[in-house]
C-alpha cells in the first residue's frame, strides 16, 4: 500500500528527499567516527538528524545504512545495525507526527527508504560473495518493513541491476520501489567510466528499476551543466541529489562551503527542467533541505519537458558535428602501424605475438635490440610485460611508446590492476592512446610476495574483467574514432573447464577481443585449450615459451605453479648440453607444440626466455613454413 501511495505522490509533485547523513553527523560529532556506528551507540543522535530533515520539509528519509556492510562491521553487527537504523528512522517519523498533532500543524506523509551503498571487491570470487551480502542486507531491511530501496552512489550499472533484481526476488509478489543513483565526476563519468548519457539511455528501459538518477561526486552547478547535455528519449522517474559543493580538508577536517541559498537557486533550475525526486548529498544539511522546500513547485510532465529541450538542441549539435574536421582521420593517415594485427586476427589469419620484458634498470639497449629483430621478422605485435611476478620493471606503456617510436612496430603493453589505483590506470590508458597505443593486454596481476608485503601494498581497485568493462566504456565515450583493442590472459588450468569458459565469456562481454594463454607443453593442456576454444569460440593465441636448458626445464616444471612440463620434455635436455644443441631442442619442441595446435589456434604468443629473440624468430619462421604448406 505504501508503495502505491508513494508512486501516486510522485505523479503529482516533486518529492523532497533528505540531505547528507555522514558529513552532517561528522559536523555535529567530529570525534565520534562513522555515522553508522551511532545507530546503536547513540540512536538519539541519529533520530535527531532524521527529525531535523523532516522538520525542514523532507518527505523521503534514507536510513542510516549506507556503509553498513562487511567493510565496517562483522556479520552479526550488520544485522544489528540495519535493524537499529530502521528503528531510528521510524522513531523520528513517529515523533515528528506526534509533535505536529500536539501543535495542530498540518501533517504530511513521510516515507522511509532503505539506503544501500557500494561494497568494494577485487576479484570474481569476492563479487559473488558481495552479491550475497547485498541479498542479506536486502532481506533484513525488507523484514523491518522497508519497501522503498535506494541503491546510491554507485559507479557501474550491471551491479546495480543485479542488486535490484535481488531485491525483487526478496519481495516476491509484494510491490517495492527501487531507486538507483550514480556518482559522477565533473566530466560526467562514473569512476568505472560510465557516462551520464549512457546511464540514462541504458536505464530508461530497465523495468527492474522504478527510477534512477545522480547523487554525490559533484556540486549543483556542474550537475546542472551536465544534465543540460543529456538527451532523454522517454519519460522516466528521475532523481538529482548533488553535493553542497566540493570538499576541502583543513587541519584534518572535511569542510564544504556552506551556502544553502545558492544551492537552492541552482537546484531550482534543475527542478524546472524536470525531476521527480530532489535532495542533497555530501555537505548538505537541514538548512539546505529547508531552502529546497521553499523553491519546489508542482511539476508538469518533467520527463517530456526534457525530451523537448533535447530535441531542440539536437539539430544544432548535428550541424556542428557535420562541419567538424575529423582529427581522427588525419591521425589514421599519419599512423605508421595501422590496424594490421586486429584485422588479421578477425579475418582468420594466424598472428604471431612476442613478449619482451621491460628493463630492470635504466639500460634499454637489449630491449630495443630485441624489438628491432622482431620488427625485421615482421611479427604482428610486440607485447610488453607490466612488472611480472610483482617485481618492478620499467613502466609498460612508456616502454611501448619508446619502442614504437624507435622501430614503428605495433606494441601491446600489459596493464596490471595490482599496482595502480583507478586514477592511475585511467591516466596510463589516456596517455598511451595520445601516444598512439591502440592495443593492451589487461590482467589482474600476480600478488605481491609474502616477504614483500610489509613494505609493498597491492592496490586492486579493479580486476581484469572490471577494467575491461571500464575500457569498453572509454571506447564508447572517449575513443569512438580510434578504439583501444584489448586481450586477456587465459589460465587454462583448473578442474572445471565450464567455469573457465564462463569467465572467458564474461571477459568477451566486457570487450575482450582475444586471449593469450600461459605457456603450453603437454598434450593434455593443448586439448584443454582446444576445448575452451570450442566452448567459447574465442580468438586464442597459444602460449609458447621455449625451454633453453635442462636447468630452465627443471625450474619451469618444479617451481612455477599452474605450468605442467611433462617428463619427456624435461628428459629431452641434459645438464651438460651445449647452448646450440639446447636451443635446437627448444625450437623442435616448440614447433611440435605449435603444430599440434594448428587446427584451432588463431595465433601464437611467445614468451622470450633470457632475451633470446633470435631463438623465438627461428620458431616463428618454422611455424610460418608449416602454415604455408
Amino acid at each position: 500500500m505504501q508503495v502505491k501511495e508513494f508512486k501516486e505522490q510522485i505523479d503529482n509533485e516533486i518529492i523532497l528527499m533528505d540531505g547528507a547523513m555522514g558529513t552532517y553527523y561528522n559536523r555535529l560529532h567530529p570525534e565520534d567516527g562513522e555515522a553508522e556506528s551511532a545507530n546503536v551507540s547513540h540512536p538519539e543522535w541519529i533520530q535527531e538528524i532524521h527529525e531535523r530533515y523532516i522538520d525542514a520539509g523532507a518527505r523521503l528519509l534514507r536510513t542510516n545504512t549506507f556503509a553498513v556492510n562487511h567493510m565496517l562491521f562483522s556479520e552479526e553487527e550488520i544485522e544489528q545495525y540495519l535493524i537499529a537504523a530502521v528503528r531510528n528512522a521510524k522513531a523520528a517519523v513517529r515523533h515528528c507526527q506526534e509533535k505536529k498533532m500536539q501543535s495542530g500543524a498540518p501533517e504530511h506523509k513521510v516515507w522511509i527508504g532503505g539506503s544501500i551503498g557500494p561494497i568494494r571487491y577485487s576479484d570474481e570470487q569476492e563479487e559473488v560473495q558481495v552479491l550475497e551480502e547485498y541479498r542479506s542486507i536486502g532481506k533484513i531491511l525488507f523484514s523491518q518493513g522497508i519497501r522503498i530501496f535506494i541503491i546510491e552512489t554507485f559507479a557501474e550499472v550491471p551491479t546495480v541491476l543485479q542488486i535490484a533484481e535481488i531485491l525483487r526476488q526478496i519481495a516476491g509478489e509484494e510491490e517495492i520501489f527501487v531507486l538507483a543513483q550514480f556518482s559522477v565526476n565533473r566530466m560526467g563519468y562514473t569512476q568505472y567510466g560510465y557516462s551520464m548519457q549512457k546511464i540514462v539511455t541504458w536505464l530508461a528501459d530497465e523495468s527492474v528499476l522504478d527510477g534512477f538518477g545522480f547523487n554525490c561526486g559533484i556540486g549543483p552547478t556542474h550537475m546542472n551543466k551536465l544534465l543540460g547535455e543529456i538527451t532523454f528519449t522517454k519519460e522516466c522517474i528521475f532523481s538529482v541529489l548533488p553535493n553542497a559543493g566540493y570538499e576541502h580538508i583543513l587541519r584534518g577536517k572535511q569542510l564544504f562551503i556552506d551556502d544553502p541559498t545558492y544551492y537552492a537557486s541552482v537546484m531550482k533550475e534543475i527542478a524546472d527542467c524536470g525531476v521527480n525526486l530532489i535532495g542533497g548529498c555530501c555537505g548538505t544539511t537541514p538548512e539546505y533541505i529547508e531552502a529546497l522546500a521553499g523553491i519546489l513547485q508542482k511539476k508538469t510532465v518533467p520527463a517530456k519537458k526534457r525530451i523537448e529541450v533535447a530535441e531542440k538542441a539536437k539539430g544544432s549539435v548535428e550541424k556542428v558535428q557535420n562541419e567538424k574536421i575529423s582529427v581522427a582521420e588525419v591521425r589514421k593517415e599519419k599512423s605508421p602501424v595501422g590496424e594490421s594485427f586486429i584485422q588479421k586476427l578477425n579475418q582468420g589469419e594466424r598472428v604471431y605475438v612476442v613478449e619482451i620484458d621491460s628493463p630492470f634498470n635504466q639500460n634499454a639497449d637489449k630491449f630495443l635490440e630485441a624489438a628491432y629483430l622482431l620488427k625485421e621478422n615482421n611479427v604482428d605485435l610486440v607485447t610488453i610485460s607490466d612488472s611480472p611476478m610483482a617485481k618492478s620493471r620499467a613502466e609498460s606503456f612508456q616502454m611501448g611508446v619508446y619502442v614504437a617510436n624507435k622501430t614503428g612496430i605495433r606494441v601491446m603493453p600489459h596493464v596490471c590492476c595490482r599496482d595502480r589505483n583507478l586514477i592511475a590506470l585511467r591516466s596510463a590508458i589516456l596517455g598511451g592512446h595520445i601516444n598512439g597505443i591502440r592495443d593492451m593486454l589487461i590482467i589482474t596481476g600476480d600478488p605481491v610476495a609474502r616477504d614483500d608485503r610489509n613494505i609493498i601494498s597491492s592496490v586492486f581497485d579493479m580486476n581484469s574483467v572490471k577494467l575491461m568493462d571500464y575500457v569498453k566504456n572509454m571506447n564508447a565515450e572517449i575513443f569512438k574514432e580510434e578504439p583501444m583493442f584489448y586481450g586477456g590472459a587465459l589460465n587454462y588450468a583448473g578442474i572445471n573447464a565450464d567455469a573457465i569458459a564462463q569467465r572467458m565469456l564474461k571477459k568477451m562481454e566486457a570487450g575482450c577481443s582475444y586471449f593469450l594463454t600461459q605457456p603450453v607443453y603437454s598434450d593434455e593442456d593443448i586439448a584443454r585449450v582446444r576445448e575452451l576454444k570450442e566452448k567459447t569460440q574465442a580468438k586464442i593465441l597459444l602460449g609458447i615459451m621455449p625451454l633453453v636448458s635442462y636447468k630452465n626445464a627443471m625450474f619451469m616444471k618444479n617451481e612455477i605453479p599452474g605450468i605442467h612440463v611433462p617428463d619427456e620434455i624435461v628428459n629431452s635436455y641434459r645438464p651438460d648440453m651445449e647452448r646450440s644443441e639446447a636451443e635446437e631442442t627448444a625450437i623442435r619442441i616448440s614447433v611440435e607444440i605449435g603444430k599440434k595446435a594448428m587446427d584451432f589456434a588463431d595465433g601464437f604468443y611467445f614468451m622470450t626466455p633470457f632475451n633470446r629473440v633470435a631463438l623465438v624468430n627461428g620458431i616463428i619462421n618454422r611455424l610460418r613454413e608449416l602454415d604455408r604448406v
